[in-house]
């Protein structure tokens, strides 16, 4: 194993005026690391105000040109910039007794990520996962620094280490270091016309032609070699031609040869085929299988020469990847049917969301709805029987039922619904081409929604208006069921007005009190529950649920439906007592009458747990969601969303109790059904994402989750908008953990735009407890900038709420406590005598546990 860092090369003797012995600082000198290409690198020993072995690097003599000062200034001030596990941290800056500058950073234990990968045999999961890390501290690299480019990416600046029997890697030397977004130095930095300043193997096409009009996607061409060396053992262009290459040939190699793919390299590699695959673990062809295809468009999409269309983050590149090792579709993908049909076939348990059995039966009845317009007229006494039998065909638009069928059997089945409604065949043909290009082109479940809204459910909405104008009853029925396939994915915003027409046609027509009514009048309620508006939802239900009462009884289950609904509004709304009456009732009549499984049942289990979890039992919470996943599980099937929510739930009152490590299974099982099931966008999705990301920032996995709220919140912004209480919980996620890795005035820029959003959300216990969590880290972040007042008022008044919403006893009201306590603690030390001692002293008293008190 190497000792190294970074601009390090081969050892060199270090120079008489900085020998061994010799003092820079109050640092002394040991030995010499390596030279970069302006700076000497020397291993250092630091003797206060901490002892330690430092790497601290100086510019090299007869180097100190003003451009070079200036460069070497840049490099200083980016990695200044740097917070990251997986980046070399800066510790110290000066400047020598002659002026010279230097910097001092952690001293980095590895070896290069290629070497230490063939050295351990990684195999191909295990490099993808390793090159993740990668990504990781690239991504932050542009968000924490407002465009801070590395520049010269590649395996000696990567080091890698074992940390707890697992890989650990670092990214070193950003030496030359370019920022895009703000001015690093007051001294200018120039890079001249056909300079180039990198490592040609590993350089962008705009890099090697000397642009000035460089930006962060040169760190993804970079990522894209490294990643092609990872998978075949050398880069796109070998290092042979480049060796003996003129200059002006370099650049135009690199702009405009372009390389074999990854798998096509493996095969042409047959002189050294077996050793390659050897360091992976693996057999020449079954090394070629693995990368041919998923990964060879990965790599390709990296290695674009138009950065238009290369990935525009390290994040987007390092999600590709995850989608890959997750068997999902990758963004990468080319055009065409056939990766999109194999996917499919490969995934059928819900890859594509209802669309096979939308084409295989809808389109016998609802798909022909024009053509069905004559007979309806011609035989308006059959119109009911038609319509009810069109209503049963939509009612299987059922994402989690998405892959029963393949491709070839779709189109098929849907020419087969054409021509028994009597469609000519022109028409038929030219409908059946027209359906069969827009199945070759989904891929994924949020394009089949898509799809499916565009050419099943939005025609038939307008068919009903066309159609049924004079069958109001049949109308409203063919509504009820479009909102139900739009509430299943998860397209709020379209099911509401049909279901808001359904209940108004059938109120008017079928009575107040008609079970059909009730039906959509509770349907009504629980859609207004899901997009948040408890105002709206409460009446709605309360009404149904004592109509029920009279017209069905106690123990229908629709009247038990309507029970657990308002529980989870009383819930909501903080009526805690009341919640739990109709939690309670629910559920014991329901095994009463109905048994333990039965789908009301597993899913009142689950409810009642979560009120326990709201009322700080997580224990109790535990034993009940482990009952219903259980059940669940064995009655509805591992991927039924009501088995999610409760394996999701178990997950939260384990991460409750302080066992987060135990909870992350459970979440990634659910992550990976939910983007399978209903896709990257669906709101279930995205919740899923954010709390798998907040149960690793739990166990100090910052660089994990840290992705994982970016991903969450750029999806959210675009579909549930900024003001969403579920975007803000992510804002206030991903705020608390930059908080926790000291990048305060970043956290700001989140945290503070968004604190009146989240004061504007509905009401109810879990939107103030969401405010006092945003407050509790935004006045952390202030404290962080030295805003001291405004850091103290925004921590008491979010103590005051967590007391309100979750008692004084509780964990989240004693963490709030405890940060106070810190608070109080760092004003003592700037002032002693304004008696901050004493308060902290206080605060402190509040976060004890009982046992402690």
């Amino acid at each position: 194993m190497n000792e190294t860092t970074p601009g390090s090369g081969t050892t060199q003797a270090p120079s008489a005026a900085e020998g061994h012995g010799a003092h820079i600082g109050r640092y002394q000198i040991v030995g010499t690391l390596g030279e970069g290409g302006f700076g000497t690198v020397y291993e250092a020993e630091q003797s206060h105000p901490v002892k330690r072995r430092v790497a601290l690097k100086v510019i090299k003599l007869g180097m100190d040109t003003r451009e070079v000062i200036a460069r070497f200034e840049a490099e200083r001030q980016a990695l200044a910039l740097m917070d990251h596990p997986h980046i070399a941290r800066v510790l110290d800056a000066g400047a020598t007794e002659a002026g010279r500058p230097y910097f001092v950073m952690e001293l980095v234990k590895g070896e290069p990520i290629s070497g230490y990968c063939d050295r351990m045999r990684l195999g191909i999961r295990q490099r993808l996962d390793l090159f993740g890390q990668v990504c990781a501290a690239v991504q932050h690299a542009p968000a924490h620094a407002k465009g801070v480019i590395h520049r010269d990416l590649k395996p000696s600046n990567v080091l890698v280490s074992t940390h707890d029997d697992r890989p650990f890697a670092k990214v070193i030397d950003f030496g030359i270091a370019k920022a895009t977004g703000r001015r690093l130095t007051d001294l200018t930095l120039f890079t001249a016309q056909a300079q180039m300043m990198g490592t040609p193997l590993y350089m962008s096409p705009e890099q090697a032609e000397g642009s000035a009009d460089i930006d962060t996607r040169t760190d993804i061409y970079s990522l894209g070699v490294m990643l092609y060396e990872l998978l075949t053992g050398s880069t796109p262009v070998p290092s042979d031609s480049l060796r003996v290459a003129a200059y002006a040939e370099i650049q135009r190699v690199i702009r405009e040869v372009d390389p074999p793919l990854p798998s096509s390299r493996l095969r042409q590699s047959l002189d050294t085929g077996a050793e390659v695959a050897s360091r992976r673990g693996t057999e020449p062809r079954t090394l070629t299988r693995q990368v041919r295809g998923e990964l060879d468009w990965i790599v390709m999409k990296a290695l674009d020469k138009d950065r238009a269309r290369r990935y525009e983050t390290a994040n987007g590149l390092a999600m590709d990847i995850r989608r890959f090792l997750d068997g999902e579709p990758v963004l990468a993908a080319p055009p065409g049917a056939g990766y999109r049909a194999r996917k499919f076939v490969r995934r059928h348990k819900g890859a594509v969301a209802a669309a096979a059995l939308v084409a295989a039966s809808l389109l016998a009845g609802i798909g022909s709805f024009a053509w069905q317009a004559r007979i309806a007229r011609e035989r308006a006494a059959q119109l009911e029987l038609v319509s009810k039998f069109q209503a049963e065909m939509l009612s299987q638009v059922d994402p989690t039922r998405a892959g029963e069928l393949l491709g070839e059997d779709v189109i098929a089945r849907h020419a087969a619904g054409l021509e028994a409604a009597g469609v000519p065949a022109a028409d038929r043909a030219a409908e059946v081409q027209a359906f069969a290009t827009q199945w070759a082109r989904v891929n994924a479940t949020d394009a089949a929604s898509e799809l499916i809204d565009r050419t099943i459910l939005k025609p038939a909405v307008a068919a009903i208006d066309a159609q049924f104008a004079g069958q109001p009853t049949v109308a409203a029925a063919l509504r009820q069921v479009l909102a139900d396939r739009y509430l299943g994915m998860g397209r709020y915003p379209a099911a509401r007005p049909l279901q808001e027409q359904a209940l108004a046609t059938r109120r008017d027509y079928l009575g107040a009190d008609h079970p059909d009514t009730l039906v959509s009048q509770i349907g009504l309620g629980g859609l207004l529950l899901q997009m948040g508006e408890l105002d709206a939802a409460q009446p709605l239900l309360l009404d149904a649920l004592q109509r029920q009462r009279r017209v069905r009884g106690n123990d229908d289950p629709m009247t038990l439906n309507g029970l657990n609904s308002l529980g989870i509004i009383a819930y909501m709304r903080g009526d805690l007592a009341l919640a739990e009456t109709y939690l309670s009732e629910a559920l014991a009549t329901l095994r009463r009458v109905h048994g333990n499984e039965h789908p009301y049942t597993m899913a009142s289990i689950s409810n009642l747990g979560s009120l326990l979890q709201g009322l700080g039992r997580p224990a109790e919470a535990e034993a009940l969601f482990r009952e219903a996943a259980a059940l669940q599980r064995k009655v509805l099937g591992a991927d039924d969303p009501g088995t999610l929510t409760s394996i999701n739930n178990l997950a939260l009152a384990l991460q409750a109790q302080g066992k987060p490590a135990e909870a992350e299974p459970y979440l990634r099982e659910v992550l990976a059904a939910e983007r399978r099931i209903n896709g990257e966008e669906h709101p279930d999705t995205l919740t899923s994402i954010n709390t798998l990301g907040f149960v690793l920032q739990a166990q100090g996995k910052l660089a994990e989750a840290e992705p994982l709220y970016l991903d969450a919140l750029e999806k959210q912004r675009r579909v549930r908008g900024d003001g969403d209480v579920n975007t803000l919980t992510t804002i206030n996620n991903l705020g608390s953990l930059w908080v926790a890795q000291g990048r305060y005035a970043e956290a700001m820029t989140l945290l503070e735009p968004a604190e009146a959003a989240m004061r504007a959300a509905s009401g109810g216990p879990n939107a103030a407890r969401q405010v006092a969590k945003l407050l509790a880290s935004l006045g952390k972040a202030r404290q962080g900038t030295g805003d001291f007042e405004a850091a103290e008022a925004a921590l008491l008044e979010a103590h005051a709420l967590y007391v309100q919403v979750r008692g004084a006893g509780h964990a989240e009201t004693r963490d709030c406590a405890q940060a106070l306590a810190d608070h109080y603690a760092a004003r003592h030390e700037r002032a002693p005598e304004v008696g901050y001692d004493g308060k902290a002293a206080q605060w402190r008293g509040q976060a004890a546990t009982p046992a402690e008190s």
